[in-house]
């Protein structure tokens, strides 16, 4: 069997049917992973924390687990495949989020924050009459509390929230936050965590990367070493678009690698 060349062709963030927001089969996403020419594949169904049991994510993550476990096995000398979680508020149910990361042995976790405590998801807001500001005072002082929790390896799209609003209601930098967001990415250095390159944005009327380039810049600045890069697909034909974009800023940003994480531990890439 040949050996399957390593690269740094890889998509650390996607979603099949076993997360609600999605109905594609995994063995479609991996398939199209390896027509994409992907070295790995990362497989991280949603668990948002506050409905781990209620909604039914614990059952969901067993046959998320479960069937990447089977698709590793597939796709051996193919495809290399990660089994992950996307994991969303542990803060707001830390007991819950403590105990289902004792229950499995994850290649790779991602930390996510998609809404504010008692709230709900950034997706769902009608921003019509609503103040964007303190939404976002609010997001990035819980999004510094779940980066000194830290047990995850690479912290999910930063600037989730903009990517939901109205062009009129985005604001134009970060210089409100950029205390807090030099905060994360000091805690983030210093715990060793990666700061994902989430590309679903050039998909989307937002049109930049999660976040965007002066954001991955500063990072590197403040220390941090480790990026992974997602596609946050939720469907075949989105795995690894665009990925390259993300890789090449991830370059023009000073790093020379991007991080792919099997057993917990970061498999340093270089960045062609």
């Amino acid at each position: 069997m040949p050996m399957l060349a390593k690269s740094a062709r890889v998509d650390f963030h996607t979603h099949t049917a076993w997360s609600p927001d999605s109905e594609a089969a995994m063995e479609d996403m991996c398939a199209a992973a390896e027509k994409a020419g992907l070295y790995a594949l990362a497989v991280t169904d949603h668990v948002e924390i506050p409905a781990y049991r209620a909604d039914g994510y614990d059952k969901a993550l067993a046959g998320s687990y479960r069937e990447a476990g089977e698709m590793q096995m597939k796709y051996a000398g193919r495809l290399r495949i990660a089994r992950g979680v996307e994991l969303g508020e542990p803060l707001h149910d830390l007991p819950a989020a403590e105990g289902l990361l004792a229950g499995y042995d994850f290649d790779v976790i991602i930390g996510s924050l998609h809404n504010l405590k008692d709230d709900q998801d950034f997706y769902y807001y009608d921003y019509t009459h609503i103040d964007v500001l303190p939404l976002l005072d609010r997001y990035f002082d819980e999004l510094l509390e779940m980066v000194r929790w830290g047990r995850f390896h690479t912290l999910a799209h930063l600037t989730y929230p903009f990517r939901y609003f109205p062009e009129e209601k985005r604001p134009a930098d970060y210089r409100r936050w950029q205390e807090r967001i030099d905060a994360i990415f000091r805690v983030m250095a210093e715990k060793g965590l990666a700061l994902e390159i989430n590309v679903s944005g050039l998909r989307q009327p937002i049109g930049k990367t999660l976040p965007d380039y002066p954001l991955l810049r500063r990072f590197r600045e403040l220390g941090g070493e480790l990026v992974t890069v997602g596609s946050d697909a939720h469907a075949p034909g989105d795995i690894a678009r665009p990925i390259g974009e993300g890789l090449a800023q991830a370059k023009e940003a000073g790093f020379r690698y991007v991080a792919a994480f099997f057993g917990g531990r970061p498999e340093l890439l270089p960045i062609p």
